[in-house]
């Protein structure tokens, strides 16, 4: 059998994991099949075997990948030196990240198919990379003393949980449910205020 280059082999990979975020996106996971992802492609179904296993594993990858984004993402947070100034940062990088449409599709794959699709939760459950206790330690290095460890999970769950509010409204649904328009650096603004405020921070 002929060896695909290397180098060739990779991007082919990565050619085929865009096509596959972007049908998980706007089709669903369930519905997408290895037959759709190899028409996209524009290969065979078996050459896209050669590349991948099984629609679980392009999955499986995707998690991954995002995850070693996330946890650079961690180690960058961890360099603020307090709490409104590390609030700030994660909002605001949080929400910029939704002018990459690969996030954006990923987030939609995530947050939309996970409730009713146990393959999308075993592959964040299997994947090495994808580690909440450390973006948990972010919050607990500026809480822990103010407030217990799982009342500063509350916390960093509600935190995000006002985000991704906002940013499935202002981001994928273009609505603002604010009483007036309101930026992204607006809403951060305002969010961090709201939660430094309520631990007297």
């Amino acid at each position: 059998m002929k060896t695909l280059d290397p180098v060739v082999h990779q991007i082919k990979r990565e050619s085929i994991l865009q096509n596959a975020r972007h049908l998980f996106a706007t089709k669903g996971f369930a519905e997408t099949s290895m037959d759709h992802i190899a028409q996209i492609s524009h290969m065979q179904k078996a050459s896209l075997y050669h590349y991948f296993e099984s629609k679980q594993h392009i999955l499986q990858e995707m998690v991954d990948m995002e995850g070693s984004r996330r946890a650079a993402r961690i180690k960058e947070y961890d360099t603020s030196e307090d709490l409104e100034q590390t609030l700030t940062l994660i909002g605001t990088t949080f929400l910029k990240g939704f002018d990459e449409p690969a996030h954006r599709e990923f987030f939609k794959i995530i947050h939309f198919e996970s409730h009713k699709n146990p393959a999308i939760l075993r592959a964040l459950k299997l994947s090495p990379t994808h580690d909440r206790k450390g973006f948990y330690a972010i919050f607990e290095k500026h809480l822990l003393g103010k407030l217990s460890k799982p009342r500063v999970a509350i916390f960093a769950t509600q935190f995000m949980g006002a985000l991704v509010h906002f940013a499935t409204l202002s981001k994928l649904r273009s609505e603002n449910t604010c009483f007036e328009p309101c930026t992204d650096t607006d809403y951060v603004q305002q969010l961090v205020a709201t939660f430094v405020r309520a631990v007297g921070h």
